[in-house]
């Protein structure tokens, strides 16, 4: 019985979202121009979100052979009006069948974040029933969302840190070496090693840490430019199952929320910003295996960081055609990453990440679709070019280059095969 009552309180777990809406909203046509008449549409909303997630008590102690989960809890809510046109310019002239723009604006109070405000401005060319280009201007904004701003903190322990202190000694001048002084622990350790600052393998092994939201947040404020290309060779019979796309975008984010990570962390502490050092805790004495001055917790929560920056192209095909008893659909697109850049906090040096795991220069998914009748089969292959591991880790353990340390390009294949019944 004992047991059993364990089983049932491990898998305790309770998540909850209540999402509350009331809108208004018209459409309509406001004037005819020469190129057609002006749509326009505007209305107003009100919605309240509320999430909740709760775990069992054995859970939240870190009882249940894991880590420390705490409920989380919170809501907002948010009032907005907005307003949108349509706007057809040329139609049917030399090189013009259609010339459109297009505009919206959004305005929005939430009770977390305050007033927002977001705007897209775009243009559509059609030069002939084949050939189409597009432009797009906008400005957005992202409020923070219940878990990034109330998660309370959930322990974890990260893998990979490296403590700048490592190595340093009694007499090093650096702004490391003397910022890690500062720590009772570590003039501990040092004491206790000859003047020189080591660790053992339980240190390096044992640094937890909790993540936590931020109830401070401010949106994140995003501005986007693209510029593209769709063709649609209808006119031409060995193309007219295929449609070609090709897209250019620059993106740039203000106070994107994200955490800084904890190397970065540890970084800027013992660098000389001892706003970061709240964070980190260090054993003052030796606990068990762990030595003196080795660290105990690196916290982590939710900031506006300095930003992040973003540009590349996207192209796709498209393919669909009725083939044998089936219909085939295929799609490939690749992205080709310019720019990648991230910034922890205003402040801080830019960190470029283009070509780094996570943010491949060159990525594309290829999906076949062959449908007969209820029979469905579908293949999804997936190719990341080759990768280098972050430069700030490489630098933090040892002084590799950017780009030293790198993993080949991969390539994975997923099978998917349905049947619908009763259709």
């Amino acid at each position: 019985p004992a047991a059993a009552k364990y089983v049932a309180a491990e898998g305790s777990l309770s998540t909850k979202v209540t999402q509350k809406i009331v809108s208004a909203s018209v459409t309509g046509e406001a004037f005819n121009m020469p190129a057609g008449p002006v749509g326009i549409a505007a209305g107003t909303e009100y919605r309240e979100e509320t999430s909740a997630t709760s775990f069992d008590a054995l859970t939240q102690a870190g009882l249940n052979a894991g880590n420390a989960l705490p409920n989380t809890e919170g809501k907002y809510n948010v009032k907005e009006i907005f307003v949108e046109a349509h706007v057809p310019l040329l139609k049917n002239i030399p090189m013009v069948k259609s010339l459109d723009a297009s505009a919206a604006v959004r305005q929005g109070k939430y009770s977390t974040v305050g007033s927002v405000n977001s705007w897209t401005a775009g243009l559509e060319w059609a030069v002939t029933s084949d050939i189409r280009f597009r432009g797009t201007s906008a400005k957005s904004t992202r409020a923070p969302n219940v878990n990034e701003l109330f998660a309370a903190p959930a322990q974890t322990f990260p893998t990979g840190i490296v403590d700048p202190c490592k190595g340093i000694t009694t007499t090093g001048t650096s702004a490391t070496a003397v910022n890690c002084r500062k720590d009772a622990g570590v003039l501990a350790n040092l004491a206790a090693n000859g003047d020189v600052f080591k660790l053992n393998q339980a240190d390096t092994q044992g640094i937890s840490g909790y993540d936590s939201g931020n109830p401070n947040l401010n949106a994140e404020k995003g501005k986007s430019n693209t510029l593209g290309m769709v063709f649609t060779p209808k006119s031409i019979a060995m193309l007219r199952n295929f449609a070609f796309t090709v897209d250019y975008f620059d993106i740039k984010i203000a106070d994107a929320i994200q955490n800084p990570g904890r190397q970065f962390t540890l970084k800027e502490c013992y660098s000389g910003d001892a706003s970061y050092c709240r964070f980190i805790k260090r054993r003052q004495l030796p606990a068990g295996s762990n030595s003196a001055g080795s660290l105990e917790f690196v916290n982590q929560t939710n900031v506006n960081s300095g930003g992040l920056n973003t540009a590349g192209v996207d192209m796709t095909a498209a393919y669909s055609n009725k083939i044998g008893p089936g219909v085939l659909n295929a799609r490939y697109s690749w992205t080709h990453l310019t720019k990648y850049d991230t910034q922890a906090n205003p402040g801080a040096v830019i960190d470029t990440k283009l070509g780094e795991i996570g943010t491949p220069k060159n990525k594309w998914i290829l999906g076949l679709n062959y449908d007969i009748g209820n029979l469905g089969f579908k293949t999804t292959t997936t190719f990341i070019g080759k990768s280098a591991v972050d430069d700030v880790l490489l630098h933090d353990d040892g002084g590799f280059l950017p780009g030293a340390v790198t993993v080949g390009s991969q390539n994975s294949l997923d099978l998917h095969t349905n049947y619908n019944l009763g259709m």
